[in-house]
């Protein structure tokens, strides 16, 4: 085992759990979590880039680019149909048409990565508020800081989240 594995082998001990809290804040399953820090620090150990600065950096925006790639892959594989359940053409149906289905997870896909864009706090806050219903006060008292604090970063949260998404899929208003 070389040096370079040993000291990614404690980075891994020391930020593993750190990086999967992370993802599960983000909404990801546990399982999910674990599987994409694992992808990330095989990933860093494949190909170890020699001109490092900061390698916990380095490895948290790795963790969020495999996070971004694994949602583009269940995103394909979602729109996989298997032909035992194929539906008769002739049959009208509910579902939406399958190019209406792909701007969806190209608008999810977007929603992510500029999501992993927002401030840590801003992102913090909009995770509390919108994932995990809490209120503002409640989010005030778990972080510590004013209410009117929350409020900002919510605001700053949602308008950045607006002017990326208008950026990403500007309409023809």
């Amino acid at each position: 085992m070389s040096m370079e594995s040993i000291s990614i082998a404690s980075l891994y001990a020391t930020e593993h759990s750190r990086l999967r809290l992370m993802l599960m804040r983000r909404g990801m399953s546990a399982q999910s979590a674990a599987d994409i820090v694992q992808d990330a620090f095989v990933k860093l150990l494949r190909n170890p880039a020699a001109d490092i600065r900061d390698l916990r950096s380095y490895l948290r925006r790795t963790t969020e680019t495999v996070a971004i790639d694994h949602f583009r892959s269940e995103q394909r594989a979602a729109r996989v149909v298997d032909p035992a359940f194929a539906v008769d053409e002739n049959v009208a149906d509910a579902l939406p048409l399958p190019d209406m289905a792909l701007i969806s997870a190209e608008e999810i896909a977007a929603l992510a990565a500029a999501m992993l864009e927002l401030p840590p706090r801003a992102r913090e806050v909009l995770v509390l508020h919108k994932y995990e219903g809490l209120s503002y006060a409640e989010i005030s008292e778990r972080l510590g800081i004013a209410r009117n604090t929350v409020m900002v970063h919510m605001v700053k949260a949602l308008g950045c989240l607006r002017s990326k998404l208008r950026e990403n899929n500007p309409r023809d208003d």
